[in-house]
């Protein structure tokens, strides 16, 4: 337990701070500060030795306390062993301010795709905006968090042509940036910087916008198609629909990746790695159009665009002038009208084999219900059907047994077997019955009618008084 004292040292009158920390005694000055604040010192001291001795955290109050101290008193409780020292990264704009700090994370994030960071970098940009360049990262608050997500739910991202909003932030782009900055804010938690993170209770819903699956038929891709202006156009269409490739898959894939011999298509994603699918019929014609149209030499497949440019801007232009209207999110509907195809005819793995992602992201963002499918469920049986033969207005009279057993197969047969409508059968029926019942009542009639329920009521019948069944004696007499 710490103790503070106030004493001389060498004509300087001070608090001084004593503590043991690893079995030693320790003495630590501490000046002339206040008693409050010479106290406050203590108590966080205090809370330092308790965490390093039990080899756990600190609680938030300390550990904040403890990466704001400067100068000496940080110096002797970093020679003491009780707090980190301070790294370059802390100390400068990096470890303390939210556009600084966000830059140097994102730059540190060598092991995400390009896109990835792009997103990063979106994120990035709608902290900035709300909070400000140089806000401290230690002054935003869990409410603060809170705040920001409302902020973004209302954030306009359409406007029409007088500039009023049509349109803002969709639920699941803001989920996307509240765990971006979750995760930021997270690193800046393990590095010391702050000691709490204030995203860490901000709900940020589902990632998954199913109002915007759009599904793309056939007759609307063959007029895509004719309105493509060139090979190259068809080609990238193509990749898209009946290929199931992501935009940065289209751009990125070369003449080299087409492996003609064993019509399969090599796909060096920048998202997911290497994988291949097969080169399908549908898109084998599209395949040697653009081969034979493309300049000698080629080695991209796409060269008129590289990685960046926004495709699903660019076919919108087109699909319109197909005298069709655009669909959202233009090349991931592409993708996932492909996979709900495949979904009906190959094995699920071998599915997500080919498009490069599992059954849950498919299920997730990418397989659709389809008109087909409501027609289907409306139209088409799931089992045998169960056939009632009727004559009038009423179901097979016994004495119509004439297709018994069409029923009997039609249906799976009928329960309890066929009624029987020859005569002579229902007279042997109906002895048999006889001689059932007058085996049963032999068999009551052995049994002692003493033992059994009377038969009167659910009580046995009392005929004698009351008072003789159940004598009842008036309270004080015997």
């Amino acid at each position: 337990m710490a103790s503070l004292r106030k004493e001389n040292d060498r004509g300087r009158t001070g608090w001084r701070l004593q503590f043991r920390f690893n079995n030693k005694r320790r003495s630590l000055w501490l000046g002339g500060m206040s008693k409050r604040a010479a106290e406050t010192v203590m108590r966080h001291v205090d809370e330092l030795v308790r965490s390093r001795q039990a080899a756990s955290h600190p609680d938030p109050a300390t550990l904040k306390w403890a990466s704001d101290l400067e100068g000496r008193l940080r110096e002797s409780l970093v020679r003491l062993g009780l707090v980190d020292p301070l790294r370059d990264r802390s100390v400068g704009d990096e470890g303390r301010l939210l556009g600084p700090y966000c830059d140097a994370y994102i730059k540190g994030r060598s092991d995400l795709a390009p896109g990835t960071l792009d997103n990063y970098g979106h994120a990035r940009r709608l902290l900035v905006t709300k909070f400000g360049e140089r806000q401290p990262l230690g002054s935003i608050t869990a409410e603060d968090a809170e705040r920001w997500r409302r902020w973004l739910l209302a954030k306009p991202v359409q406007y029409d042509k007088e500039g009023n909003a049509t349109k803002t932030m969709a639920p699941a782009t803001v989920s996307k940036h509240i765990k971006r900055a979750k995760t930021m804010f997270a690193s800046a938690v393990k590095d010391r910087f702050i000691p709490e993170n204030p995203f860490a209770n901000v709900r940020a819903g589902s990632e998954s916008n199913r109002d915007r699956d759009h599904f793309i038929d056939r007759a609307m891709t063959a007029k895509v198609l004719h309105a493509c202006p060139n090979p190259e156009w068809r080609l990238i269409f193509a990749l898209a629909r009946f290929g199931g490739l992501r935009r940065c898959e289209i751009l990125a894939i070369t003449w080299r990746d087409i492996l003609w011999d064993v019509e399969r298509l090599r796909i060096d994603s920048p998202k997911t790695g290497v994988r291949f699918c097969p080169i399908f019929p549908e898109l084998m014609p599209f395949l040697r159009e653009a081969f034979d149209a493309a300049p000698e030499g080629s080695i991209r497949c796409i060269s008129s665009y590289f990685t960046g440019t926004n495709l699903g801007t660019l076919l919108n232009g087109i699909v319109e002038r197909a005298g069709l209207e655009s669909w959202p999110k233009t090349m991931q509907n592409l993708r996932a009208t492909r996979r709900t195809e495949l979904q009906e005819t190959v094995l699920d793995h071998v599915v997500n084999a080919w498009m490069g992602h599992s059954s849950k992201t498919a299920a997730k963002h990418y397989l659709q219900v389809t008109d087909d499918h409501w027609a289907a469920g409306a139209n088409e049986l799931t089992g045998e059907p169960i056939v009632l033969e009727t004559k009038g207005d009423e179901t097979c009279d016994q004495d119509d047994t004439s297709n018994q057993d069409d029923i009997a197969n039609d249906s799976g047969g009928v329960p309890g077997g066929v009624i029987p409508a020859d005569a002579a059968t229902i007279s042997d029926t109906h002895d048999m019955k006889k001689a059932l019942e007058t085996v049963v009542s032999e068999a009551f009639r052995c049994l002692p009618i003493g033992g059994l329920a009377t038969p009167l009521g659910l009580e046995p019948r009392i005929t004698e008084p009351k008072s003789v069944v159940l004598p009842i004696t008036p309270r004080g007499k015997e």
